[in-house]
């Protein structure tokens, strides 16, 4: 499958991940150094205001940083960052949330989390749903109560956000300590899977999306590497790793599923948004065949994820009954 043409030169300018152990730190770097392709030469996206703060969290304090829009709040979207579990933080998520707070009207909540395999599973699953239940409990001086209050992410983010909402389903934050027993569960209104890792199982490696290792920025060896440094000596099974692994999908969040036809995580997507569909979820799933895992960083240079950007947006948005584009 060919991809985008100015995406595939912009992709032929990043140094590949060479098969063998993993540098986390130099892939930290790397993915920071990557910036100013998310930025693009327009500059940073404008918004009306940006803060950050430390809110609690089960193992310590969590990072957050809150956007909020030039004019009136639409709602409030949570978003967490992906980079398999082990990179990214809100620097790199930053310009992603800024295009996604000024074309969605909205109050978009970073969060990020621990990292692996320094802090394997559940550090990023419990610093995730911490920052999911901060963003419940001041959805009213955030993107107003009366408004959606939706949570997202991309790749491993997404992974995280689609626990979290089963996982508050389930009650989890209290179990955890972060909600209070008897207090009504909350629950996101919406939830934007971008490209997500939804199944860590052994099995999942029998997937034909993942046996054709055909998207050059996400490759097998690297994939597996990081799923390992985020599993550790845990279960993969365990739906706070493995989604799909739920036994049941019924009453959670209606959906917009995005994903890549070459995107090794493509196959799992697609059953995870049918599942969701025969449990009575509403999901859309929005597949793109010339875009590669990570696009949604690009849509400042590449004119192709500008353009499917923008149609996962109006999609989402239709969601949520907020005003689309004209």
């Amino acid at each position: 499958m060919p991809l985008d043409p100015v995406l595939q030169q912009l992709v032929a300018n990043i140094p590949p991940v060479e098969p063998g152990p993993l540098n986390f730190p130099e892939l930290r770097q790397q993915a920071a150094d990557m910036l100013p392709f998310m930025v693009g030469p327009a500059g940073l996206v404008e918004v009306g205001d940006i803060a950050e703060r430390m809110i609690g969290g089960v193992d310590g304090e969590v990072p957050i940083r809150i956007y909020r829009p030039l004019g009136e709040a639409t709602g409030t979207l949570h978003f967490i960052h992906g980079g398999g579990w082990s990179i990214g933080d809100l620097p790199t998520i930053d310009p992603v949330a800024r295009r996604l707070c000024r074309d969605l009207s909205m109050v978009v909540v970073t969060s990020t989390y621990r990292l692996a395999p320094e802090h394997p599973f559940p550090a990023a699953y419990h610093d995730g749903l911490a920052a999911a239940c901060w963003v419940h409990a001041h959805a009213a001086e955030l993107g107003g109560r009366d408004k959606p209050v939706a949570i997202g992410g991309d790749s491993a983010g997404s992974n995280l956000a689609a626990a979290i909402c089963i996982g508050l389903r389930e009650g989890d934050d209290v179990a955890v300590g972060i909600g209070n027993a008897g207090d009504p569960r909350p629950s996101f209104d919406a939830q934007l899977l971008l490209y997500p890792a939804l199944d860590l199982r052994d099995p999942a490696w029998g997937l034909p999306s993942r046996i054709s290792d055909a998207d050059p920025t996400l490759p097998a060896h690297t994939m597996r590497q990081v799923f390992e440094a985020y599993v550790a000596e845990a279960d993969p099974g365990d739906w706070r790793i493995s989604p799909l692994a739920a036994e049941n999908l019924s009453a959670l969040p209606p959906a917009i599923v995005v994903i890549l036809t070459v995107d090794p995580l493509h196959d799992e997507a697609v059953t995870f948004a049918s599942r969701l569909e025969a449990a009575g979820v509403p999901v859309a799933l929005m597949e793109f065949d010339m875009l590669t895992h990570g696009f949604f960083s690009f849509a400042a240079i590449v004119p192709a994820a500008e353009k499917a950007y923008r149609q996962v947006l109006e999609r989402f948005k239709m969601l949520l009954e907020l005003p689309v584009w004209q």
